[in-house]
């Protein structure tokens, strides 16, 4: 270490480059330009803002997807009728095609595991199939209702792994 501090380093580096091929040097320097222009284009995005048309059409479009869902601990169903608006069942993940509710609905569930270990679960998304939005169950077993509010359109993501399930969503008229 103290023979490397004593030679300069310009010496023992030119000496070192002209050891090298041709063609490594070449590589090397076209290597270096890279990295070189790189950085510079990375430096010189940090410095620029994001223009704030941006941001706003970003949350625009997922807006137009994801119509507002509340969840409720119940519905106001006085002198209303729950009406069905689909029903599936199985034993496996199934992802549901696109239902319309009105207003005040709910997704009812039963779910009978064949093991200890199985799982269920109820995932709703906004219609364009990639915006989740809530969970509407998440069971060992059982049966539930789970009740919300929001207008809109959506779809359902069932996963099972191991047991009988069927699920139902219903709007209240």
């Amino acid at each position: 270490m103290q023979r490397w501090l004593e030679t300069p380093p310009i010496p023992s580096a030119k000496a070192w480059w002209q050891k090298q091929a041709r063609q490594t040097r070449t590589g090397l320097v076209v290597a270096a330009v890279f990295a070189l222009a790189g950085t510079f284009s990375l430096c010189a995005s940090l410095s620029r803002p994001v223009p704030l048309s941006a941001t706003v059409e970003g949350a625009a479009s997922v807006a137009n997807y994801a119509p507002p869902l509340v969840q409720e601990k119940s519905a106001p169903d006085a002198g209303k009728v729950w009406a069905a608006t689909k029903t599936w069942q199985g034993t496996a993940i199934r992802e549901t095609e696109q239902f319309t509710v009105t207003g005040h609905w709910r997704v009812d569930w039963l779910f009978s595991p064949t093991s200890p270990t199985s799982t269920f679960q109820v995932f709703i998304y906004a219609s364009d199939g990639r915006t989740l939005m809530f969970i509407a169950a998440d069971s060992k077993g059982g049966s539930d209702t789970s009740f919300w509010a929001g207008p809109g359109t959506f779809s359902l993501r069932i996963n099972s792994n191991g047991g009988d399930w069927k699920v139902g969503v219903q709007d209240l008229h």
